[in-house]
This record gives C-alpha cells, sequence and structure tokens, in this order.
C-alpha cells in the first residue's frame, strides 16, 4: 500500500465518522433544540435595538427603566457588537451544551462499547466529534447572525455601510471562533463523568468565573473571558496575546485530555 493509498484510507474513515456523527446530531432533538435557543441571540439584542430606537413607545408601555437607557444600541456598529457579546457568552452554553450530548450521550445510550469495538482508531472519532461540534455551532451561528442583519434592517438603524457591516461580521466570527474552542474541555469532562451531569456543571463554573473575572478585572487573564472581552463588552475591544494564548493552551488540553481518556480509559 502507497503513502497516498493509506492517506486516502483514513481521509476516508475521517469523513465517514463525522458523517455518521452529523447524521446522529442532526436526527436528535438537539439540533431542534439549539437552533431555536441560539434565534435568542438577535432576538435579545433586536429587543433591546428596537427600544433604543423608539424609546417614547418604549417607555409608554412601561418597558424602558434607567438602568436599560444606559445600553446604548443606537446604530449598527453598536448593534453588531453586541450580537458578538451575546454570541460570547451565550455561546458558552450552546456549544458547550451541543458538546456535552455528543460526548455525553454515548454514555447514557449505553453505545460507548459499541464505538470502541469498530475497526477504527479512537482518535479519529474523538476528532470526527469535535469537528461536528464545530460545524453545528458555526451553522447556528450564522443562523443567529442572518437574523440579527435582518433584525436590524427592519428596526431601521443607522450607519449601515461596508467597512462597519464587515468589520461587525468579522468580529462575530472572530468570538464565535474563540468560544466554540473552549468546547474541548467539555468533551473531556463529559467523557470524565461518564454522562451530561459533569460536564454541565463545568459549563456553568465557566460562565460564573468569566464574569466574575470581568468584573474584578481579570478577564483578559482567565480563557472563558476572552471572547467576551474581544467583543468589545467592557465598552472596548480588549486583544491581549497572553489571554489568546491561555486560550488555545485551554482547548488544545481539553482535546489531548479527551483523546487520552478514549484510549487508556478502562471501560469495563
Amino acid at each position: 500500500m502507497t503513502v497516498i493509498e493509506e492517506h486516502r484510507m483514513k481521509m476516508n474513515k475521517i469523513l465517514s465518522c463525522i458523517l455518521i456523527e452529523w447524521r446522529k446530531l442532526i436526527k436528535s432533538k438537539l439540533s431542534i433544540i439549539t437552533a431555536c435557543t441560539i434565534c435568542f441571540v438577535p432576538f435579545i439584542v433586536g429587543i433591546f435595538a428596537a427600544m433604543m430606537k423608539y424609546p417614547e413607545s418604549f417607555k409608554n408601555l412601561g418597558l424602558i427603566s434607567a438602568k436599560m437607557e444606559m445600553i446604548r444600541i443606537t446604530d449598527w456598529s453598536s448593534y453588531l457588537m453586541s450580537l458578538s457579546q451575546v454570541i460570547s457568552i451565550g455561546g458558552l452554553l450552546i456549544f458547550g451544551f451541543t458538546t456535552s450530548w455528543v460526548f455525553g450521550r454515548e454514555y447514557s445510550d449505553k453505545t460507548m462499547i459499541d464505538l470502541l469495538v469498530i475497526p477504527i482508531k479512537r482518535g479519529t472519532i474523538v476528532l470526527s466529534k469535535f469537528i461536528v461540534i464545530a460545524l453545528w455551532s458555526y451553522f447556528i451561528s450564522i443562523i443567529a447572525l442572518i437574523l440579527g442583519l435582518l433584525a436590524g434592517k427592519l428596526i431601521g438603524l443607522s450607519g449601515w455601510n461596508s467597512i462597519t457591516v464587515f468589520k461587525g461580521i468579522f468580529t462575530f466570527a472572530y468570538c464565535t471562533t474563540l468560544t466554540i474552542l473552549l468546547s474541548t474541555p467539555v468533551g473531556f469532562f463529559a467523557c470524565l463523568g461518564r454522562g451530561y451531569l459533569s460536564p454541565l456543571a463545568f459549563i456553568i463554573f465557566t460562565v460564573l468565573f468569566s464574569q466574575l473575572g470581568s468584573a474584578l478585572n481579570l478577564g483578559e487573564y482567565i480563557p472563558w473571558s476572552i471572547p467576551s472581552l474581544a467583543s468589545g463588552i467592557t465598552g472596548k475591544v480588549i486583544f491581549n496575546l497572553g489571554g489568546i494564548i491561555s486560550l488555545f493552551v485551554v482547548s488544545i488540553s481539553g482535546f489531548i485530555l479527551t483523546i487520552a481518556w478514549w484510549r487508556y480509559a478502562d471501560y469495563n
């Protein structure tokens, strides 16, 4: 067997695993739940934008308080920035929940042993699962972005131009990518806890930890705070090289630990 043929066989196995995992995800209720949940991102931001655009109408309904007036979503720049901020925080929950299901279901449905006996490397199975998680996370994020753009147009926000929109979409994609990368440790905790409880507890902890760190001005040192800081949640976009490196370290560590668990853990 030549090197090219061997490489082709490996790629075919990876693609087969990806298709299998994709079908499992699409046919599950999780796909509907996460797709519907992600729609809250443009809905929440759109509501606030509409309140700022038509304050008198909402004041008459008693829906605007003094605190809410502090939220300034007055144009496309601030609107797109707000979309990035919400996806950075909400993505930790939604993408993390997807990851916990993809890995945790193998234990809850008792299909883990069946996966381990098929003639495919365990690392290949883990890789295919993370690829499917990333693809699905990007897919539902694109849905949120498209709905957000449509909502912004319907509201009639000012300041639409190609530079502003491109910058906003780029920031959204950048923050989404960083948030997706933080899903790998969730996969490890799903394997470690052999189910859903441990990863869900870990997700809640990371969200609370990131918010606490941001409140104490320590967010740039906490990997789970990096996406929201990059979205400009503090009023300005913060790019900290050390924070980005720590995020990648956490992501790679989660990936390696998950593969190691699949390879060496005792499943008896």
